[in-house]
């Protein structure tokens, strides 16, 4: 597991795909806001 990122730090640009499968950098949708950001595997 990595560390938290520092306060003030931007969020590195990961690139992932929705529910409906497009690709979304998740830093750039969050980038100028306050966000809590969180993974979800699915299915076991």
């Amino acid at each position: 597991m990595t560390a938290p990122l520092p306060a003030g730090t931007a969020f590195p640009s990961v690139n992932a795909k929705d529910l409906d499968g497009a690709v979304v950098d998740i830093g750039a949708s969050v980038a100028g806001s306050w966000a809590v950001v969180q993974f979800y595997r699915g299915d076991w």
